[in-house]
């Protein structure tokens, strides 16, 4: 089979802005092109994958970063437009019809980016094929959807005054963002349907079957709106709107997306299952090529670490109130299953979640079991963090919790349920405890963050009695938050934790840009189960948790 070459590209916008993106291809170089625009907030390389199984079923691909964009190309995300989100696309098609003498493109979007595509479709005659996945069809019902609060609708009315958007996925834009989807008819339903109304080109749009953000009957109906006979409608059954999240469907839409390309733009017809496939081998090259670019890129813009989680868990601070969340903290305090009087070590402990559900959880066990509580045998609790902002967030959590509790309960605190302590320390460098210290070791979301995991791991375990236990959680690789942030806000009509909740999602956008970058890496049950075992851990067991998008892994020592 022919090897695939992926070429960096520059060519101009036609405003004179330079556009970086790559061209994929054989070296037999056909003329079957197709063009992945990329989706808000994201870079050529999220869509790496996608174009090379593209080129290994007999397409080239280019995909670029946009301007005014996250990425390589010219120009600060925070003046992003729809405007030039679309003269970008455009300007691709200019450069492979001059430089490769090809008249006609399919176009294969993503998310937003479809959005973008359909209306360069109902204006631009080169585009011969459109494939939306995952697409937003209705920018205004998706951000109300998001963030609990009508943008687009205040836009309307004159009642948003600011002139900027604080955050959309982690990015302040500018209010030319809205501004340019109303203005250029972007920005409801309404106007894709009337976009739509203009293509007279094959269309299939595919949704995920538990989109939090996209209703798949606007899809639907949007579809139907081509004025072809061409037009194809499909769902990704048990899939999110971040496809990545569930294997799986990622693959089986991959699939999809070749046969309906196939069949339009080549005239082959194929089955799923006649695909071919990428090994993984034929990735990994070109994945690590583009991670060290967008490493280096992302290091510049962003803060530091201690400066960003600091910042991050400033934001975490209301995520207990969450129902996924408690059941996540319970599934950890299960696995654990501490006694009185043990030794805990919560590694990374943040603003002290786990710390006070541990003190409820022995309240609970006092009044169930009936003990005396002069009689309970405190439990010595560790609460180890390098961000000293949130150590004391996790000290004061702590205080006043249990000078709530004990005051509601007529307890006198000279009988400790928790001696809370608290040490600033970072889990990369030597812990400063002695050997076979904690009885049980907590370290819950963490690992992810670190540079050097392994180390992390064999320092918890160093500090582990023997027979202790040892539980590691990471968000699972591609992790989509989104149901979980959605069922959140769904509970609360109180302002300032909606707030707080919108600023927490913003925040999870800057760690899936570092996710994306390679400086994050969440780790999957295999990775974490081959990590264990190099750390001679005994007994393992693997959980999932927090609506399905956390790994859990206990082990002994």
């Amino acid at each position: 089979m022919a090897k695939i070459i992926s070429e960096l590209i520059e060519y101009k916008n036609r405003k004179s802005k330079n556009i970086i993106g790559y061209f994929d291809y054989t070296d037999s170089q056909n003329t079957n092109f197709i063009v992945i625009p990329p989706a808000f907030g994201e870079t050529k390389r999220d869509s790496l994958k996608l174009s090379y199984f593209l080129v290994k079923n007999g397409f080239s691909v280019i995909r670029y970063d946009a301007t005014y964009h996250v990425g390589e190309s010219q120009g600060d995300m925070v003046d992003a437009d729809f405007g030039s989100m679309k003269e970008d696309l455009f300007s691709t098609i200019d450069f492979i019809q001059k430089k490769f003498n090809v008249n006609g493109v399919g176009i294969v979007g993503t998310s937003l980016g479809i959005r973008v595509a359909i209306k360069a479709a109902s204006e631009d005659k080169r585009i011969k094929f459109l494939f939306g996945l995952v697409g937003i069809v209705d920018l205004r019902s998706s951000l109300k959807a998001v963030y609990h609060q009508d943008v687009i609708g205040e836009i309307l009315i004159g009642k948003y005054k600011g002139k900027t958007i604080d955050d959309i996925m982690g990015f302040e834009v500018n209010i030319n963002f809205a501004l340019s989807a109303i203005d250029k008819d972007y920005h409801d339903l309404e106007s894709t349907k009337a976009d739509m109304r203009k293509i007279n080109i094959p269309v299939v749009m595919m949704n995920a079957q538990n989109d939090a953000w996209i209703n798949p009957d606007d899809v639907k109906s949007v579809t139907e709106e081509a004025s072809t006979v061409d037009k194809k409608f499909l769902l990704i059954p048990q899939a999110m709107h971040q496809l990545n999240e569930n294997p799986r469907a990622v693959l089986d839409a991959l699939k999809q997306v070749v046969v309906e390309c196939k069949k339009y733009l080549l005239g082959e017809e194929i089955k799923p299952q006649d695909v071919i496939e990428l090994e993984p081998q034929e990735l990994s090259t070109q994945w690590f090529i583009e991670e060290e670019r967008l490493k280096n890129l992302i290091k510049k813009s962003l803060e530091g670490e201690k400066e960003f989680w600091e910042k991050y868990l400033n934001k975490f601070v209301l995520i207990h109130k969450s129902s996924h969340y408690r059941d996540f903290l319970s599934k950890i305090s299960s696995y654990l299953d501490i006694k009185q009087g043990e030794k805990v070590l919560d590694a990374g402990c943040g603003n002290g979640h786990f710390g006070a559900w541990l003190f409820d959880r022995s309240i609970e066990k006092i009044f169930q079991e009936k003990i005396k509580i002069e009689d309970f045998n405190p439990i010595i609790y560790t609460g180890l963090d390098f961000a000293e902002h949130s150590l004391k967030e996790a000290m004061l959590k702590h205080l006043n919790l249990t000078k709530r509790v004990y005051r509601e309960l007529s307890l006198k605190d000279k009988y400790p349920i928790i001696k809370y302590r608290y040490v600033l320390a970072d889990i990369e460098t030597k812990l400063p405890f002695p050997d076979n210290y904690f009885d049980k070791i907590c370290c819950n979301l963490v690992l992810s963050y670190v540079k050097d995991p392994m180390f992390s791991l064999q320092e918890l375990m160093r500090v582990l009695r023997n027979n202790g236990k040892l539980i590691v959680s990471s968000m699972k690789p591609y992790a989509d938050l989104s149901q979980v942030y959605r069922d959140f806000v769904d509970q609360t009509e109180n302002q300032e934790e909606l707030e707080e909740a919108r600023k927490l999602l913003s925040a999870a956008g800057r760690i899936k840009q570092k996710e994306n970058a390679g400086i994050y890496t969440f780790f999957s049950e295999e990775e974490l189960k081959q990590m264990f075992e190099r750390i001679n851990a005994k007994n393992i067991e693997i959980a999932r948790s927090f609506s399905n998008q956390s790994n859990l892994i206990v082990g002994e020592k």
